[in-house]
């Protein structure tokens, strides 16, 4: 992300609980993983135990002179096929509270932080999905880049430097973290929405968010309505919205 032209700007957060949901998001997930890896070394020493009790399965000299049965014919009742596993699709129209499959099939993050990002957002699509095109263009979802001459970290490319103030409001604090790199970004957005007036199917809103608002104010004035930056996100933002959408209706 290009400098921001109007600094002193984005000192206030637009979302005072944003800081406390990240702060809940990364608690629940250390308790997460505590508890995945209780029930992982449980579950070892249970079948250790069960082993140690049953020992290897020995047949009695009389059962050993029988000849073993024929096997049995297989019917198509007997070889009913397991179900899969919940898509997209399924999540949005039953159970929006998994957090193990993803909401964007093209989108190179796990599950888990899909969802993160997309409570982050309220739970709303369009903002989600231009989150995620924007991490796209920026970075390829790569959570350690660093651009702009060392300036811009993270897969949205923040720059610490005219967002100091923001960061702190929001408790960021890892800009290679992509959740709290996207709080910055999603916070960012709102606000400039309300600036520009642009909503995330507007061309205007990836201008201010790669010019700042004041470059992408003077490219408007002098008839530029885009840019190939602003072209090719909005175009990945409505490639994103589809699948969302697709998702929703199935």
């Amino acid at each position: 992300m290009d400098k921001d032209t109007r600094p002193g700007t984005w000192r206030d957060c637009n979302d005072p609980n944003l800081a406390k949901r990240m702060e809940d998001y990364r608690r629940k997930r250390k308790a997460r993983r505590r508890r995945q890896t209780a029930a992982r070394i449980t579950a070892l020493v249970a079948a250790f135990l069960l082993g140690l009790a049953v020992g290897r399965y020995t047949r009695t000299p009389a059962q050993a002179d029988k000849p073993e049965p024929p096997p049995a014919t297989s019917t198509p009742a007997a070889t009913v096929p397991a179900t899969s596993e919940p898509t997209a699709a399924d999540l949005w129209s039953n159970d929006r509270s998994r957090i193990d499959t993803p909401l964007l099939d093209h989108a190179a993050l796990e599950p888990e932080t899909q969802w993160a990002i997309f409570n982050l957002c309220s739970q709303d699509a369009d903002l989600f999905c231009a989150t995620m095109a924007i991490a796209y263009h920026e970075s390829r979802f790569t959570p350690d880049l660093v651009g702009d001459d060392g300036k811009s970290v993270g897969m949205m490319q923040i720059n610490a430097k005219w967002h100091t103030g923001r960061m702190e409001a929001l408790g960021v604090t890892d800009l290679t973290d992509p959740v709290q790199c996207a709080a910055v970004a999603i916070d960012y957005l709102k606000e400039l929405e309300g600036l520009t007036g642009a909503s995330p199917d507007d061309p205007a809103l990836y201008m201010a968010y790669n010019m700042g608002p004041a470059g992408a104010r003077k490219a408007l004035e002098a008839g530029k309505e885009t840019t190939a930056y602003s072209e090719a996100v909005l175009a990945t933002y409505r490639s994103y919205k589809e699948e969302m959408e697709w998702a929703a209706d199935d």
